[in-house]
């Protein structure tokens, strides 16, 4: 998969501005506030459909204008198509594939990215929120089943939620049978999804993380399930889960089990990265743990993701980098990085201005 050209109109600090980034490696170089960054995110947003940087679109909007747009050409196979997003402040977004319009759910994998910032070290340092959709995200652009059966999980245990809170208000004893039905079975296939792609990234982040470090280092991702010392996707084990802890979801008002509460633990050399690693040693984990990433879409469909990088040479040391650089040129995955000129040779280069 490779984007062949985007163009951002009345986005952040642009008016109107095109790019056709190389298929390798292509640069974007400037000083603070030129909008590197801006184009990463105007890129990620037409893979995901929001923004990682803000949970409001209109912020993505040119100061005083009412809308703006974002449009990537992208070839995968031997087809070139084109996405568009349309952001309003008064009518929200407005997604269309080759000019017909879309649903955001539908916009999810058709154009395929991963993404690295310095942010990025929150995935093991910060909530076990941001590691459920690092690894949603993943299944998601490569499984429309996961992420429909995902969106199902979660309107259910929000509706579950809803009638435990009813139920505290009017005193009355509330109706989870159908709910936990839904819940349970949607669990057990997430559960079951997340574990097969755990396993399959554990058999390619180890020798990325040896790669990036010169085989001093080794990386193996675990999974974490709430209720259970080892994970289990059956859903009779979800539903009797779901009836055990009636009474202290009532008391509480949400529900305490399910994919929705597991997390992901990453062991350096057997250890817990989040306790016993420096900075520099989350850092490279998390880099391993996205170049994995990409090697599982590739299984998965066939074509690599685009690689979207900001701010890289803040986050990895000159050996790393050129690991880095080496694994990307061999594998031929289109990158698109944001930086200063000295940082990698050999690509595009996009100069910024102020």
């Amino acid at each position: 998969m490779k984007c062949t050209s985007f163009r951002v109109i009345k986005v952040r600090s642009f008016e109107d501005m095109t790019v056709a980034p190389s298929p390798a490696l292509t640069l974007f170089t400037g000083p603070n506030g030129s909008g590197k960054t801006n184009l990463i995110e105007a890129l990620s947003y037409a893979s995901t459909g929001k923004s990682f940087r803000t949970g409001n679109d209109g912020e993505i909007i040119r100061l005083g204008q009412e809308e703006g747009t974002i449009l990537v050409d992208f070839e995968t196979g031997k087809t070139v198509q084109t996405i568009k997003i349309r952001l309003t402040r008064s009518q929200g977004k407005k997604i269309f594939l080759n000019d017909t319009a879309i649903r955001k759910k539908e916009l999810v994998g058709l154009f395929r990215t991963v993404l690295f910032t310095p942010d990025e070290l929150q995935l093991i340092k910060g909530a076990p929120q941001l590691r459920r959709r690092f690894m949603d995200m993943e299944i998601s652009q490569v499984s429309p089943r996961y992420y429909e059966e995902f969106l199902r999980y979660s309107r259910a245990v929000q509706q579950r939620n809803s009638a435990l809170k009813n139920a505290q208000a009017t005193g009355r004893k509330p109706d989870l049978d159908m709910w936990d039905m839904q819940i349970a079975a949607s669990a057990s296939y997430l559960v079951k999804k997340r574990l097969e792609t755990t396993k399959k990234m554990n058999k390619t982040v180890p020798a990325m993380e040896e790669q990036l470090t010169g085989s001093k280092e080794s990386l193996v991702i675990r999974y974490i399930q709430q209720g259970s010392s080892s994970p289990r996707y059956d859903m009779e084990w979800f539903l009797e889960q779901l009836s055990q802890r009636r009474e202290e979801d009532a008391r509480f008002c949400h529900t305490s089990i399910g994919p929705h509460r597991d997390d992901l633990r990453f062991l350096l050399n057997g250890l817990d990265i989040s306790a016993y690693g420096s900075q520099g040693q989350q850092r490279t984990a998390i880099l391993s743990m996205k170049l994995s990433e990409m090697e599982f879409i590739r299984e998965e469909t066939g074509e690599y993701p685009v690689l979207l990088l900001d701010d890289i040479g803040s986050e990895l040391d000159r050996e790393r980098r050129e690991a880095l650089l080496s694994f990307l040129k061999k594998q031929e995955i289109q990158t698109l990085v944001t930086g200063t000129e000295t940082m990698f040779e050999g690509g595009k280069v996009v100069e910024m201005g102020e």
